[in-house]
């Protein structure tokens, strides 16, 4: 371990929260962590199946989140791992940021764009089968970055032309934590764009060229865990100058990170979205095939690849039925808070064991099926309160990861034990219930595992294993 590094900060931009941590780079203990919601949605004007989000509020909960940690361990931070929501983009002119006296970054309105998430869902599949085919074994769907992008360049030209860069939002705050000339990105987040050859670590620039794309405003690949840069001044006073900021990771591998610990464990994380997860073997390499599989390939950490049942129907779909109630409770003049309603609804959830009404959530569809909708069954008079509701809900978040990588397939690959993190998962016993009996395997659940963990150890990884080169 180089005898320069003290302390890691890992920071994890997520699609509805930031979280931070300080990381001891040799014990991996978590010595402090935080977490802040972003509260950043904001309604598109720009399509009417548009998922933005406001970087300026991204952006403050970091900075909150990061001055909630213990002041004299950020001293000696030496070290940034950052990662974040995959696929999304935003764009930006020339550096749009600046520190101000408390050491805080502040953005510099019109030469910064919203933030385009993974959730938009402009990009129709009649749009998308107008685009050129990827030379990649990544499949281009709605919420992809260069997906995004087209969308955009295709009904605002002179908005797009407004802007000389491009990433990911995570690549954006690590750009102005470095005040960097051109925005870099990890090869995960690449990978996650679409158009891209993760077997030659390149962008498909011919493809995108004679297709229109501004390709001028991709950004620079770099592999996971390598240094984008450094701290010109202190951030918040707190975290030291000349601090090294990795490349921007993808949240999915770093919230993977901690918690394959072996290699008959599969990952199952749900937080806003979800994901089944296994480590392909050393070597392996993915099929050339695109094929409307449930089942993709992403970039993991030393070069190795991890599969991927990925859904974009998680915790999301469970909030999304919370608010349903909210507002009604509203309309009818009742008062209650989400939270207190979300507890109230799992606690109804647990005095029913088991419910034949049958909720599909799959209210954004899925990648593999974009037209896919969610859909009601089996109603009848006496399954309809709010405890078969939920657990309904619940049962279907799992049933629909089932779906795409089932348990067979799982033990097939030789998978004894799931390892269940995220969020959404590790607050919700009725999820853990559901998960159980549905896969069938022993079930372990690791609240650490995080993509704020996950970043600060993919960091130190990278760093192991290249501080002799």
């Amino acid at each position: 371990m180089d005898s320069r590094m003290n302390l890691v900060l890992g920071l994890d931009l997520g699609t509805t929260s930031v979280k931070a941590v300080i990381l001891h780079p040799e014990t991996y203990e978590v010595l402090h962590a935080c977490s802040q919601d972003t509260n950043a949605d904001v309604t598109s004007d720009i399509g009417p199946l548009g998922s933005e989000q406001d970087v300026v509020k991204i952006m403050k909960a970091a900075e909150k989140c990061v001055q909630n940690l213990d002041h004299e361990n950020l001293k000696k931070v030496s070290l940034i791992g950052v990662s974040g929501q995959m696929h999304g983009c935003m764009l930006w002119k020339e550096k749009p940021w600046m520190k101000n006296g408390r050491g805080e970054i502040e953005l510099i309105e019109a030469k910064y764009s919203r933030l385009y998430t993974w959730q938009d869902s402009r990009c129709t599949q009649e749009f998308l089968t107008s685009l050129p085919v990827p030379e990649s074994h990544l499949r281009i769907a709605t919420g992809h970055g260069c997906a995004s992008m087209f969308w955009l360049q295709k009904h605002c030209p002179e908005y797009v032309e407004s802007f000389d860069r491009a990433g990911t939002v995570m690549d954006f705050v690590v750009s102005a934590l470095c005040d960097l000339d051109h925005p870099v990105m990890s090869v995960q987040t690449a990978a996650s764009w679409g158009y891209f050859d993760t077997r030659k670590n390149e962008w498909n620039l011919e493809r995108l060229l004679s297709a229109g794309f501004p390709t001028h405003l991709l950004p620079e690949v770099k592999y996971p865990g390598c240094i984008a840069g450094h701290l010109e001044t202190s951030w918040l006073g707190l975290v030291p100058v000349r601090t090294q900021v990795s490349a921007a990771m993808g949240d999915l591998p770093c919230s993977v990170l901690p918690s394959l610990e072996n290699p008959t464990d599969a990952v199952i994380n749900i937080g806003t979205s979800a994901q089944v997860v296994t480590r392909a073997p050393k070597g392996f390499a993915p099929p050339t095939s695109k094929a409307a599989s449930s089942v993709e390939y992403f970039p993991f950490f030393e070069g190795r690849y991890l599969k991927v049942a990925a859904a974009l129907n998680g915790g999301n779909a469970i909030a999304a039925f919370i608010d349903m109630l909210h507002e009604w409770m509203s309309a009818l003049g009742c008062h209650v808070t989400k939270d207190s309603m979300y507890d109230k609804a799992i606690s109804a959830a647990m005095q029913v064991g088991k419910t034949d009404l049958v909720i599909n959530p799959t209210l954004l569809g899925e990648r593999h099926q974009p037209d896919l909708r969610a859909s009601v069954s089996n109603i009848m008079t006496n399954n309809v309160s709010l405890g078969h509701v939920m657990r309904a809900m619940c049962c279907g978040v799992i049933t629909n990861l089932h779906n795409m990588l089932p348990r067979e397939s799982l033990v097939e690959d030789g998978v004894t034990r799931i390892v269940g993190c995220g969020s959404a998962l590790v607050r919700n016993k009725i999820l853990q219930e559901e998960l159980e009996r549905i896969f069938g395997l022993s079930v372990v659940y690791k609240e650490g595992g995080n993509a704020a963990v996950g970043a600060a150890l993919g960091m130190i990884l990278y760093h192991e294993n290249n501080e002799s080169t």
